[in-house]
């Protein structure tokens, strides 16, 4: 197995909220962490879940302090952010290929590509869009990660 996994936000979000397969996730993280493999995604990842923490913050589900200490929290967990130039032109490529209206998780899908790993996602529209073409995208609700 490759020393790293690539986790996208909908995944890393579970780890930071308690949400449908919060358990799944932090069973996954566990595992990761017992292996050796290191959880890896692009700088993009802390941009999404501010964004996604301050949805719950505007919805009253969390204060800013939380959110904030929540984000802290998993960037100092080990997490590694990287950010390979190649990327970019390569997620521009798989979003079109994958028929994808956005390039985001084409980063992550790069990302992972790059480092010859997996990508983790809990994104269940894009892992069905994409798992048929693409077989290292593994997503958070498979029998695997209940472990």
């Amino acid at each position: 197995m490759n020393d790293y996994v690539v986790v996208d936000a909908s995944l890393a979000f579970k780890w930071l909220v308690k949400e449908m397969h919060t358990d799944e996730a932090n069973n996954l993280g566990r595992s990761w962490n017992r292996q050796g493999i290191r959880v890896a995604a692009p700088y993009l990842l802390p941009v999404e879940l501010t964004n996604a923490l301050h949805q719950r913050v505007v919805r009253g589900e969390l204060t800013v302090d939380a959110a904030t200490q929540r984000l802290a929290g998993l960037l100092s967990s080990g997490l590694e952010l990287h950010q390979p130039p190649r990327i970019y032109g390569r997620a521009l490529a798989l979003a079109g290929q994958l028929g994808q209206g956005a390039t985001y998780d084409a980063h992550y899908l790069a990302l992972a590509e790059t480092l010859g790993c997996e990508l983790w996602t809990a994104d269940r529209r894009f892992y069905r869009a994409v798992h048929p073409v693409v077989e290292r995208v593994r997503w958070v609700g498979e029998p695997a990660a209940r472990g």
